[in-house]
Order: C-alpha cells, then structure tokens, then sequence
C-alpha cells in the first residue's frame, strides 16, 4: 500500500480520537455532555450506559492502534471499525430526527462518518 507510514500515523491519530472520547465518557461525563448541549441529559441512570459505551470506544481505539502497526495484516479490525463507525454516525442522526435528541453529539459524529470513509478506502486497498 502507498503511504503507509502515512495510513500508519492516520491510525494512530483514530486511535488517540477514540482514547479522548472514551476520557471524556469515562471520567468527564459532565464536562463532555456540555460541550456535546446535553448537559441536561445527563443523569444518575444514564452514568452506567456511558460507562459501557466509553469501554466500547476505549476497545475500539485499542484496535485501531493495533491497526496502526501494520494496517494490511489487520484489515478485518479495520472492516469492523468502518462499520461501527459507520453505525454510531447512523444512530446519532436517527436519534436526532427521529427523537429530538441534542445536535451536538450529531455534529461529533460526522467525525466518525470521515474516519469510516478512509477505513474503507483501506480496507478495499486490502483486497
């Protein structure tokens, strides 16, 4: 594959996107729904789904940080973080058309909407 050194450091920089995201979820829940306009929406009993979607999103940043080591070798990690991405980018605009859910976390995700379309392109370099 061309550039890989330069898909390596796109990688990396998915994996570090993932690792802030899953900071934020996990241990600043608070300020994260701020700066995402939920800050009303956040309650005692949504804390436990946070956790576990931040340990998601943590997991998720493993893997592309594994990716980052030898993209080619491990297309299937990329396959599976090209349709989760594309799945979180897909839930969040459901939720705010259909359910009036706050704006700013669709705004977050269209990063995830970006960074699928550049898995992809690797994935299919890998065929």
């Amino acid at each position: 594959m061309k550039n890989s050194q330069a898909w390596q450091r796109f990688f990396q920089f998915s994996a570090i996107f993932n690792f802030v995201a899953a900071f934020g979820l996990l241990f600043a829940p608070e300020l994260l729904f701020n700066i995402l306009m939920m800050g009303d929406a956040l309650t005692s009993e949504a804390l436990p789904w946070l956790h576990q979607f931040g340990g998601l999103v943590l997991v998720f940043g493993i893997g592309y940080w594994v990716i980052s080591t030898n993209p080619m070798l491990h297309k299937d990690i990329v396959w599976m973080g090209c349709l989760g991405k594309v799945v979180v980018f897909t839930i969040a605009w459901i939720d705010i058309a259909l359910f009036n859910a706050p704006i700013g976390f669709g705004i977050l995700v269209v990063a995830d909407l970006i960074f699928a379309i550049f898995f992809a392109i690797v994935w299919r370099a890998s065929e």
